[in-house]
């Protein structure tokens, strides 16, 4: 995670640290990139940028030597603003190393992002299997043709089992509907989980798939690469890693197998302590070692994959006004007034700020003492602070966000702004601490993304 200090000084006598977010990545307001570090086989929550309104998540795990065990990717409750991810080898086993996790997130329908790209996402309901022992014919998998409405003129297509309805693990794939080891096209598309070699079946599950075409751009600061790669990624003991060519250093990138071309069933893995190197994506298939062959061997495979790199940056500009309070038109600023300070925060950056991380300090001059009560007496508000979250994704709690310091030097987080004060006018009170909570939205997308507090002071 990066971190970046912004001091503004001057009459304001506001400073904030913010850090920017290097793991997520929102290329729109309905589609993000995102890595997840140290997945394991317990659940973790992850938290999107986005607020969505049905998403499509497909993971990709990085498998970062030949010698770790498999592992594949399960989600589970997938909500507006976060979905549940773990890992696991079949059958449901914990014994694999955690490791990165690499997501892309899109909206259900049709997504357009600002270069003109549709990224489609969709859903259906798996209630066939396929695999080596149950078979790969049609009957194994599901039509999705008419469900794709893109108009795409070539397809990406990135897969992901997406419901937990079953703890023994099943893994995405696709084909054109005829033979298993042909890639989908525009006219026939079918899409199935399958078990490998594990001869059984599965429950109902979810699939969920993200189609676009092949291409390179950037949007909202994001670098990304869409593509089909050539039939040369084989298994993880065929001395991988397996490389693609592409233009540029990646942080992020999931792929999916393009169809199944050996019999033994397998999925695409990122591969390496450091999966994508400058101009390059590693990957592997890995496969099941439960039943049948168990070396972890396959054949060539083509496999589709989305890459992304983060550009984005932060930039905060913070403002401050005064107005009296109680006074009538035509009064004046003058010792014994008590004013209201507001303090408006904006992030004009292609960024967003990283959760509960953001921090902001107000020095008030010696002109000015605190009013530690009831912001406006009989008024709406109940405590001294007026927060107004307005488009940013923040929130803000009296009891826990707010702070004071009656110390000469500034503090620098919350920890040095503990000072218990009176009620009332607080002379001692020099330093004014406020952290909201939660992940202030990048202005580029969200051209609202600020937030505003008010306090009030008397004029001495």
């Amino acid at each position: 995670m990066s971190r970046t200090v912004l001091i503004l000084s001057g009459l304001l006598g506001i400073a904030l640290a913010l850090a920017s977010s290097a793991s997520a990545q929102a290329l729109s307001l309905d589609v993000e990139a995102v890595r997840v570090e140290n997945v394991g086989a317990g659940w973790q929550t992850v938290n999107l940028v986005n607020t969505y309104t049905s998403p499509v998540v497909v993971c990709t795990y990085n498998l970062t030597t030949s010698a770790n065990r498999e592992a594949t990717v399960r989600i589970r409750n997938p909500l507006p603003d976060s979905f549940e991810v773990r890992a696991q080898r079949f059958e449901d086993s914990s014994a694999f190393t955690a490791s990165t996790v690499h997501c892309l997130i899109a909206d259900e329908g049709i997504n357009t992002l600002g270069d003109g790209r549709v990224v489609e996402a969709r859903t259906v309901l798996s209630t066939v299997t396929a695999g080596n022992a149950v078979g790969w014919g049609s009957a194994n998998y599901t039509n999705v043709t008419n469900q794709v409405t893109g108009g795409h003129a070539s397809l990406v297509i990135l897969g992901q089992v997406m419901s937990f309805n079953d703890n023994r693990a099943s893994v995405f794939t696709s084909n054109n509907c005829s033979n298993r080891g042909t890639p989908a096209n525009t006219s026939n598309i079918c899409v199935t989980k399958h078990i490998g070699m594990i001869n059984g079946t599965r429950q109902d599950e979810t699939l969920g798939f993200i189609v676009t075409e092949a291409g390179t751009g950037t949007v909202n600061g994001v670098d990304y690469a869409f593509a089909r790669g050539g039939n040369s990624v084989a298994g993880v003991r065929n001395s991988p890693p397996h490389q693609y060519t592409v233009s540029g250093n990646f942080e992020t990138g999931v792929a999916t197998m393009a169809a199944e071309n050996g019999g033994n069933g397998g999925w695409a893995v990122l591969y390496g302590n450091d999966p994508l190197p400058n101009n390059r994506i590693n990957l592997a298939i890995d496969e099941e070692t439960v039943a049948g062959d168990t070396t972890r061997s396959h054949i060539n495979e083509e496999v589709y994959y989305g890459v992304f790199r983060n550009n984005q940056t932060a930039s905060l500009v913070a403002s401050k006004t005064m107005t009296l309070y109680g006074a009538g038109p035509g009064a004046f600023a003058v010792p014994g007034s008590d004013v209201l300070y507001t303090i408006t925060i904006q992030n004009l950056g292609d960024a967003p700020v990283d959760e509960d991380s953001l921090f902001l300090v107000d020095t008030l001059p010696d002109e000015v003492t605190f009013y530690n009560a009831d912001l406006d007496d009989a008024g709406p508000e109940t405590g001294p602070i007026s927060f107004t979250a307005n488009a940013s994704g923040l929130t803000f709690d009296n009891t826990q966000d707010l702070g004071f310091s009656t110390a000469l030097a500034a503090p620098t987080s919350m920890t040095d702004c503990q000072d218990t004060v009176p009620a009332g006018y607080v002379p001692q009170v020099r330093h004014i601490c406020f952290s909201p909570d939660g992940l202030l939205l990048s202005g580029s997308l969200e051209p609202n993304a600020s937030f505003s507090v008010t306090f009030r002071g008397r004029i001495n």
